[in-house]
């Protein structure tokens, strides 16, 4: 891997940073706990470095897959079981938003489902497993909040309130608040870890050339002795 410098990796970083509480939040719903949330956030920053991905089409995609795994990851291992829930749900209820506004008032189990469905965009199986919950109580509950939603939309918008809720909720995931980590906080242990990482993949990398210019030797042992012995005389 080659040697970045700090600067080379603040550049690098800087693609991350317009959808740093984006991703923050998804995983923070996922994982319902904040500090899990974060690991699953530097994990996945991390694993796009390391592909040597950099800004450009698709990186924001591949960091968002990248943080759905890293995040699935994190929330379904066991020692995430007795991790405290600290996901707030959504509480910022804006009048002038009657899909948020109707959401607020929602108990916070179905918060998370739709924030994971419509905003995380999960299939209804991985929200399944996320929430223990069944596939067919998890739709039966998303489809009455989508009738509640409808309601109070107007005529012309009532045909599309599921693609509506969806693009809500993805702009709420999006915001910036006092419950996402400091941008600098996390890039300073994104810095640490890419130069573990860096370090690491030379001593990989040193280990891998003497293993293979052993072999070459060995190969080259063996073809001069297979020489010698098919030139000598029987």
């Amino acid at each position: 891997m080659q040697q970045q410098t700090s600067e080379q990796l603040r550049v690098w970083f800087r693609n991350v940073e317009p959808i740093y509480a984006e991703l923050f939040n998804a995983a923070h719903a996922m994982c319902g706990n904040y500090d899990l949330a974060e690991f699953a956030l530097r994990s996945a920053i991390l694993e796009v470095w390391l592909q040597n991905l950099s800004g450009g089409m698709g990186f924001r995609e591949r960091l968002r897959g990248a943080l759905r795994q890293a995040a699935l990851e994190v929330a379904l291992d066991e020692d995430a079981a007795d991790a405290e829930f600290t996901w707030p749900g959504v509480t910022d209820s804006r009048g002038d938003d009657p899909i948020l506004s109707q959401l607020a008032q929602e108990r916070v189990e179905l918060q998370r489902l739709v924030v994971l469905r419509h905003g995380c965009g999960l299939s209804p199986r991985t929200v399944s497993l996320l929430t223990g919950q069944s596939q067919a109580q998890i739709r039966a509950e998303l489809n009455r909040f989508e009738s509640r939603c409808r309601r109070r939309l107007s005529g012309q918008e009532r045909a599309r309130a599921e693609a509506l809720i969806s693009r809500r909720l993805k702009k709420w995931l999006a915001r910036s608040g006092s419950g996402v980590p400091q941008v600098s906080q996390v890039y300073r242990a994104f810095e640490a870890e890419a130069d573990g990482a860096t370090v690491t993949g030379h001593r990989v990398s040193r280990v891998l050339g003497r293993v293979i210019l052993a072999l070459l030797a060995l190969a080259c042992a063996g073809a001069f002795w297979l020489f010698a012995v098919l030139v000598t005389p029987a």
